[in-house]
């Protein structure tokens, strides 16, 4: 939504001057309105509205009546554009329709969520974020649209394997030999570590609610049924920020290449006791992604890495400790301890929480909530009460297809329907109703009519469980859809909010076509415009000069010497020469060779920019105002920087090329100007001060 947020403040700041035209000041609002604030052109705008979007915009502590008369012209200068977009119909547009509807869909979220479930989803996260789990478990694979005896099947096999653990039988043993999870027969179930999110929700509560030393209930997720073992539970470690140096050792490496790999783990070491440096030394790291940036890896908590690995770095105690040499599945590694950080607080994890509960199947309790809600609201009724015996839904589309008297015993044959072949204009209804909602009948063919958009690809024999969950789709989607229809009705501040994103896009469209593309687009136009105005485009006098940014003294002061000695070889080791491809020759270190030469260990440890200073427009060049370097300064992140001024200019006129991007400025300006004294002439306006006055009174 990054588009819209400033298009308010934007459309109420254009103009610097009070947008006064054309204006009439009349004290009273009219008898037969009196909640009418202003009226532009034809249309009346309430109270309600303009109290709206001024609060948002107000950040005055103590409201005078003068900067509400400031504010209202500057509403009425919108308001004239608003009108203006409308009249040419700007609003009509495929592209505008699409682009409000996805900024609707977006603002419609949290009006379609139950907050109190929320709420109570973001306060568990939280709590079990203050904690790590580990378990073991076991897992028969069954997917969701098995049959009811796969299914059955599946169920009676983990109940078995529960039963047997809950006698005494070892967990893992019997996880290593009955799991269908393929990394028990090498892990034995243990799955380590792991925290809030880590694992898919209904894992995560088994694991969470079950005592440490007990078994857990039967639980079903997408993968199958399973039941897990609580090992431990300990507080959650928090993160650590690390870099590392690792020698790579294939899975097939051979005996030399094992010694070989030791010895070079080795040869690292000693250089690090002899006074090189972590950073210098990760240039022989074999992972090339984190030895781009002196071997920094992402923030990472438990669960993330392998064990080895991780446990390694967690037990490193202060930032700058160097590990010793360790070996994980992917060879050695040199690990150094850069950060260490606890959980964040609730007040600044929540965001991050509910950002991961909408991508979470946890989210689902939230909307199951929202529905029932939705149900009760609007007197959701099936007809029909369900039983253990006959499942209403399914009776009503066997009715639906077969068209049976009595189709008590149909779903058998509903179920040998192969719905890969299914065709909508082969399914004949009768119309009876399914269901209602406030009042509204949806029917078979409403069913039949979405059962076609939304197409059960299963084989005949594993239907039955895919209709009844594309019908629970059905209702649910049906009472969403009704409830998102009646946002603007029920919600005022949903329907002023989307006033104002269908009156912004309209202005940004309006302003891009009439100003800024235009003035950007129109080069007879800005020419014209150049050419009647280019006094006003003047060079002052000017210091063409290179900018030499670094991240501290240290490189600052060889960057400089490095300048100062272009042309003199010995400045370079014999390493840097090699790793600059200098041969035998003649010899010159441009600023390419610099840059690459001080970033080859550290990304962006030397910037350099050519620019343009106009005398008086900085203090550093104008206290040089003579070729050749000035001294170091320091900005305020750290950085050091030094200029080199190449040449001195005088001052005199600015080519159109020179000059172009001022012009454009100005000329959007102009075209501003001329549009906004059309739009005062077209748009009269009479403002009710009694009316207004009512905010700050």
């Amino acid at each position: 939504m990054n588009k819209f947020l400033n298009l308010l403040t934007l459309a109420l700041t254009t103009n610097l001057a009070i947008a006064d035209g054309n204006v009439t000041i009349n004290s009273s609002a009219p008898s037969d309105d009196p909640y009418i604030v202003m009226q532009v052109g034809p249309e009346k705008v309430q109270l309600q509205e303009f109290e709206s979007i001024f609060n948002k915009n107000n950040n005055e502590e103590n409201t005078t009546k003068e900067y509400l008369d400031e504010y209202t012209n500057l509403f009425i200068d919108f308001k004239r554009k608003v009108l203006y977009a409308k009249d040419n119909q700007m609003d009509t547009s495929l592209t505008f329709k699409r682009e409000l509807a996805g900024y609707r869909k977006q603002l419609a979220r949290p009006y379609l969520t139950d907050q109190a479930a929320e709420d109570e989803l973001v306060a568990e996260a939280y709590d079990r974020m203050k904690y790590e789990v580990r378990a073991s478990h076991i897992l028969i694979t069954v997917p969701e649209n098995a049959s009811p005896q796969d299914t059955m099947d599946a169920y009676n096999t983990i109940k078995e394997l529960r039963n047997r653990a809950l006698k005494g039988e070892d967990f893992n043993l019997l996880a290593q030999k009955y799991s269908n999870d393929p990394s028990a027969k090498t892990n034995y179930g243990d799955l380590g570590y792991f925290s809030a999110f880590r694992m898919v929700y209904p894992f995560e509560s088994a694991a969470y609610n079950t005592p440490v030393d007990k078994v857990s209930d039967i639980f079903r997720t997408q993968f199958g049924y399973h039941i897990l073992k609580s090992v431990d539970k300990r507080a959650n470690r928090g993160e650590v920020k690390v870099a590392h140096i690792m020698i790579e050792e294939r899975d097939d490496a051979t005996s030399q290449e094992k010694t070989a790999n030791q010895e070079k783990i080795q040869q690292l070491i000693q250089s690090l006791k002899d006074g090189a440096t972590f950073e210098e030394m990760t240039k022989f790291s074999d992972d090339k992604g984190s030895a781009k940036n002196r071997g920094e890896l992402p923030w990472f908590g438990t669960g993330q890495m392998v064990p080895e690995f991780e446990n390694t770095a967690f037990n490193l105690s202060s930032p700058g400790d160097i590990s010793k040499p360790i070996k994980t599945i992917y060879g050695w590694h040199v690990i150094k301890l850069l950060d260490k950080r606890g959980i964040p607080s609730f007040e600044d994890a929540e965001a991050n929480i509910k950002n991961k509960i909408k991508r979470d199947a946890r989210s689902n309790r939230g909307v199951e909530s929202l529905i029932s809600r939705i149900k009760e609201e609007y007197n959701f009724s099936e007809g029909k009460s369900r039983s253990r015996q006959q499942d209403f839904y399914i009776s009503r589309l066997n009715k639906l297809i077969f068209d049976f008297e009595d189709y008590s015993n149909n779903i058998n044959l509903f179920c040998e329907i192969n719905y890969k072949t299914w065709d909508r204009a082969s399914f004949t209804t009768e119309g009876k109703t399914i269901f209602t909602l406030d009042g509204i009948v949806f029917t078979q063919d409403d069913f039949a009519d979405y059962l076609a958009v939304n197409k059960i690809n299963v084989d005949s024999t594993n239907s039955c469980p895919v209709v009844k969950e594309r019908y629970e789709d059905w209702v649910n989607k049906t009472c969403l859809d009704y409830e998102d229809s009646k946002l603007e009705e029920k919600h005022l501040d949903f329907k002023l909010l989307m006033k104002e994103y269908h009156d912004g896009i309209m202005l940004f469209d309006l302003m891009d076509q009439k100003v800024w593309s235009k003035a950007i687009d129109d080069t007879l136009g800005l020419l014209n415009y150049y050419n009647l105005t280019k006094e006003n485009y003047q060079w002052e006098e000017r210091a063409l000069t290179t900018v030499y940014t670094s991240n501290d003294e240290l490189t600052a002061s060889r960057v400089r010497n490095l300048i100062n000695n272009r042309n003199n070889a010995s400045v370079l080791t014999s390493e840097e020469m090699i790793y600059l491809d200098f041969g035998k020759g003649e010899f010159f270190l441009s600023d390419a060779s610099i840059l690459k030469l001080m970033n080859r260990y550290r990304a962006n440890n030397l910037t350099i920019s050519s620019r343009t200073f106009e005398k008086g427009k900085s203090s550093v060049i104008d206290n040089h105002w003579f070729n050749g370097l000035t001294d170091n300064e320091t900005n305020l992140d750290g950085s050091v920087f030094f200029a080199d001024i190449r040449e001195l200019k005088n001052g005199g006129q600015k080519t159109f090329e020179e000059a172009k991007n001022q012009v454009i400025t100005n000329y959007q300006k102009y075209l501003e100007a001329a549009f906004k004294l059309e739009l005062e002439q077209k748009y009269p306006a009479q403002v009710y001060t009694d009316v207004i006055y009512k905010l700050i009174d």
